[in-house]
Order: C-alpha cells, then structure tokens, then sequence
C-alpha cells in the first residue's frame, strides 16, 4: 500500500482563514514529511481595496519545529500577497507569490506552517476566506 510520501501528485490543502482586523497569525499545518510550497491561491470572501501606504501582507510562514531550528522562531515566507498596491475581488481565486528562494519554500517534517497578517502604516482589515496551499513531498 502506498505511504503518504508516495502520492503521485501534489497534495492541495485547502485552509480556512480568519479574518484580520489587525496584525496577527494563526498556525494552519504542521508538517508530516519533508515538503515544499509549490503553489499557494487566496480567495477572500469580500473584496479588498489595496493602499500604498496603509496596507496588510496575507503570508504563509514557517515556524520551524522540525529537525533544524529553534521552535517557533522560523522567519521563511514562502508565500505572500500584498495590498501595497493591486486590489482582489470576493471569491476570485489568486496565485500568491512565491519566495524565489528555493529553501524559502521547504519545510522539515514536524515544522508549523502559519498564516499571518503583517501591517504596514495604520495596515488594513483583511477578510476571512481561504488558502489552497500546494506541496509536494521531497
């Protein structure tokens, strides 16, 4: 019988995000095998305006917890998407960018995968919705 590390595809996770009325992060994974974030889709449930000065990041970030590192304190994002300039539409579907660091994007089996809200100026409230996350074992 095949293992959880002999899926021929990538393994899709769909995550439900809260809401953020302010900066904050919620954990969303913790991480069975060695892996690594090859797609990442947000879809609000309600539009969002972007603003250049007062804006929010939504970031996929890895705590670490695994065999390297201290628990916790990892600083990785391998994907983010910013409000800093370009708006989303309720319930459309769209890519996240991609850290282009290639050890940006790989977890350790036992690391905790986070979502956060990370503001900038006064930031700006981020809806609830979801994230489809992409990874694939290695």
């Amino acid at each position: 019988m095949p293992g959880i590390i002999d899926m021929p595809n990538d393994l899709v996770l769909t995550i439900e995000v809260p809401a953020f009325a302010a900066a904050g992060e919620v954990p969303i994974y913790r991480a069975q095998s060695n892996g690594v974030v090859v797609a990442a889709f947000w879809v609000p449930s309600t539009a969002v305006v972007a603003n250049g000065t007062n804006f929010a990041e939504l970031a996929v970030r890895n705590r670490l917890g695994g065999a390297t590192g201290t628990p916790g304190a990892g600083t990785a994002l391998p994907a983010t998407r910013s409000y800093a300039a370009t708006n989303s539409s309720a319930f459309v579907a769209e890519a996240m960018t991609l850290d282009p660091t290639l050890a940006n994007t790989q977890f350790l089996a036992g690391d905790v995968l986070t979502v956060e809200s990370v503001e900038s100026g006064t930031g700006l409230a981020l809806p609830a919705g979801y994230i489809d996350l992409h990874i694939r074992w290695r």
